[in-house]
C-alpha cells in the first residue's frame, strides 16, 4: 500500500484524520490497494481554518520568492535522473498503463512550464505588473492604485489522464497566493502528493498551504463539506461529472471548470504537397505524446486533398507512428480500451472492403491505427493512438464538420502556407478554438496560452482599485 495524500503538518497535528483504502484497477485488469489520509467527517471546517491561516502566510510572501520555490521544484522534476521522479514515474506508469517513456515525455513537457521565466511571463501577460500581487501599484490608465488578491481557499478536482498535469492547477493557485484542497483522480492518484511534498521541502510556507487527498465521486457529503469551506472550485471532468458538481456547490462558490474537449488538425493542399514526410512525422508526435489522452492532442486530422492522396499519406503516417512506437511505446491498455481499438479496427475493415476511398493501416499489435473516413464520426473518442484522416475540400468543409462540437473545441494543429495563416486563424477562432499551433507541437502548450480561451491565473484574482482620491497625485494633462 502507498499513500497518495499530503496533509500539511499543521493540519495533521490539529485535526482528526482517517486512513482510507482506495481499491482501483490498473491496466490491463489488476486490482491495486492504496492508502490515503483525509480529515475525518466533521473535521473539514477546522482543516479549512488552518489552511486559510497558512494562506495568510502565503499572501505575505513576495511573489518572487514563490516563483523561486516553484522553479526550484520544477528543476528537480525536469531532471530524468532524479530518484523521486523515477519512483513517481514508475507508479504513474503502473496506474495509467502508459509506458515509462511516455510518462517521462509527459513530465518533461508539463513540468518545464513551471520554470521561473515561464511563470513571470504568464503573470505579465495576464495581469500586467506582477507587483499587484504584493501590494498597491500605481496604474497610469486608472490614475490610481491597484492590487490583486487571490481566493481565501480553493478546492481543485484534478485530472488524471495526463501525467504531471495536476501541477498546473497547483501552480496557478500558488501564483494567486491562495491555499488549496486538491482531490486526486483515481485513474492517476500518485503525482500530485509527490509534487507537493517536493514543494514543502523547498518552501514549507507553500507546502503548508496545500492539502492533497481523495474521496469517491459518490461521497457527496465529503464534497459538500469541503466546498462549503471554499470560495472557488477548479474542476476537470466530463460533462455529467461537472453537472453533478454544480448541483452540490453553494451559490456563493465560483466554479472554474475545464470539461472534456476535442482537438483536431488541418493541413492545406499546398502545404501537404511541400511537406508530406515532415508532416507525417509531426502527426506521429502529436498522436504518441500522451497517447491521445489529453484534450489538446488530436483525434483526427483534416487533409485538404483527394481521397486517394489522403490514403497514400495515411501510409506515411502509419510508418511514422511505427517508428515512434520504438521510441515511445504505447504501454499497456485496459481490457476495455483494447477491446474498443479492436472493435473499431474491425468496423473500419468492413468499410474499407466496400469503399475504395477509405483505408486502414495498423500494426500487428495495438500500438497504432490510422484510418481514413469521409467525415468526423464516432472514432474521435477511441484515443490510444487511433487516428482518423479526413479528406476535405477546404476550410468551409472543416468548419461544417466541426459545427456540432463548437462548444467543445480546443486545439488545432495547422499546417498551412504563410498567406493562409491569418484567414484560417479567423475561421477557427470564430468556432471556439482557443489554441493553434504547428503539427507536431499540439501536446506542448505553454503556460502563456489562454487555456480554453481564459486567463486562468487572472480569473482567480479579485481586484481592488483606489481612484478619485485626494491622496493620489493630480493628473497633469
Amino acid at each position: 500500500m502507498n499513500s497518495i495524500s499530503w496533509i500539511p503538518p499543521s493540519v495533521s497535528a490539529a485535526v482528526t484524520s482517517e486512513l482510507v483504502e482506495l481499491c482501483t484497477k490498473v491496466p490491463p485488469d489488476k486490482e491495486v490497494a492504496l492508502l490515503y489520509e483525509r480529515p475525518h467527517a466533521g473535521s473539514w471546517k477546522r482543516a479549512a481554518v488552518l489552511l486559510r491561516k497558512a494562506g495568510e502566510r502565503l499572501k505575505a510572501m513576495p511573489i518572487a520568492q514563490i516563483i523561486d520555490a516553484i522553479d526550484c521544484a520544477a528543476t528537480k522534476w525536469c531532471n530524468p535522473a532524479w530518484p523521486e521522479r523515477i519512483a513517481c514515474r514508475d507508479r504513474v506508469a503502473q496506474f495509467t498503463g502508459f509506458s515509462p517513456e511516455v510518462v517521462d515525455r509527459s513530465f518533461d513537457l508539463e513540468l518545464r512550464n513551471y520554470r521561473a521565466d515561464s511563470l513571470w511571463r504568464v503573470l505579465r501577460r495576464e495581469i500586467g505588473d506582477p507587483g499587484v500581487l504584493d501590494g498597491a501599484v500605481f496604474d497610469i490608465n486608472l490614475w490610481g492604485y491597484t492590487t490583486a488578491v487571490g481566493p481565501n481557499l480553493v478546492a481543485a478536482i484534478l485530472s488524471g489522464n495526463v501525467p504531471g498535469l495536476p501541477a498546473l492547477s497547483i501552480v496557478r493557485v500558488l501564483l494567486a497566493k491562495a491555499p488549496m484542497i486538491a482531490k486526486v483522480a483515481s485513474g492517476e492518484p500518485c503525482f500530485a502528493a509527490e509534487f507537493v511534498r517536493s514543494l514543502h521541502k523547498i518552501s514549507p510556507v507553500l507546502g503548508d498551504a496545500l492539502l492533497v487527498t481523495y474521496w469517491r465521486s459518490d461521497e457527496t457529503e465529503q464534497l459538500r463539506e469541503v466546498t462549503t469551506e471554499v470560495d472557488t472550485v477548479i474542476a476537470y471532468g466530463g460533462i455529467p461529472a461537472l453537472k453533478a458538481l454544480r448541483a452540490v456547490l453553494p451559490p456563493s462558490v465560483r466554479l472554474l471548470e475545464h470539461s472534456h474537449k476535442l482537438s483536431v488538425g488541418y493541413i492545406t493542399r499546398d502545404h501537404l504537397a511541400l511537406e508530406q514526410s515532415r508532416l507525417a512525422k509531426a502527426i506521429a508526435i502529436d498522436i504518441s505524446t500522451f497517447n491521445q489522452q489529453a484534450c489538446i492532442t488530436p483525434q483526427a486530422y483534416f487533409i485538404q486533398d483527394e481521397a486517394g492522396t489522403v490514403a497514400s499519406f495515411a501510409t506515411m503516417v502509419a510508418a511514422a507512428l511505427e517508428a515512434m512506437s520504438r521510441k515511445l511505446p504505447l504501454g499497456t491498455l485496459s481490457l476495455s480500451c483494447a477491446a474498443a481499438v479492436r472493435l473499431a479496427r474491425l468496423d473500419n475493415s468492413w468499410v474499407t472492403a466496400i469503399d475504395a476511398n477509405t483505408s486502414l493501416e495498423h500494426d500487428k499489435g495495438l500500438e497504432f491505427t490510422v484510418t481514413t473516413a469521409a467525415t468526423l464520426g464516432q472514432y474521435e473518442s477511441i484515443r490510444n493512438r487511433f487516428l482518423c484522416l479526413i479528406p476535405v475540400s477546404g476550410i468551409d468543409d472543416v468548419v461544417a464538420q466541426l459545427a456540432p462540437w463548437r462548444s467543445h473545441l480546443q486545439n488545432v494543429g495547422l499546417g498551412c502556407e504563410p498567406t493562409e495563416l491569418t484567414p484560417l486563424l479567423h475561421q477557427f477562432s470564430r468556432i471556439g478554438v482557443s489554441r493553434i499551433c504547428s503539427p507536431g507541437r499540439m501536446a506542448e502548450p505553454s503556460m502563456m496560452w489562454c487555456h480554453d480561451g481564459r486567463t486562468c491565473v487572472a480569473e482567480l484574482l479579485r481586484w481592488c482599485d483606489v481612484e478619485m482620491h485626494e491622496l493620489i497625485p493630480k493628473h497633469e494633462s
